[in-house]
């Protein structure tokens, strides 16, 4: 089974409220949005600390959580799950850092 399988597999099980699916999705994903979180700091030449990225990504896990999965519930499969969570967690950290600097 390829890793789009596998990914879409794991994200219809959290859209089912399956047991220890959201646990799953976010051990999977992890990697991925502390990795885009820093390369977008990075992008926008802002140093974080350790408390702020967690904060950034608890963020974003909320945000995918959100209204039952909202967003996780837009992806429509024409890419692949990964590149629709890079740009989602993208978005909204970027959103969250313009907020911060806007204060």
């Amino acid at each position: 089974m390829s890793v789009n399988n596998l990914d879409n597999e794991l994200l219809t099980r959290c859209l089912l409220n399956q047991n220890r699916a959201w646990e799953d999705f976010v051990d999977r994903f992890l990697g991925l949005v502390l990795h885009i979180i820093d390369h977008t700091a990075s992008r926008w030449n802002i140093r974080l600390k350790a408390e702020h990225r967690n904060t950034l990504c608890e963020y974003v896990f909320a945000a995918l959580s959100h209204k039952n999965c909202q967003l996780l519930r837009n992806f429509k499969e024409k890419s692949s799950l990964t590149t629709y969570l890079s740009v989602v967690t993208r978005r909204i950290v970027i959103r969250l850092l313009q907020n911060e600097t806007n204060r």
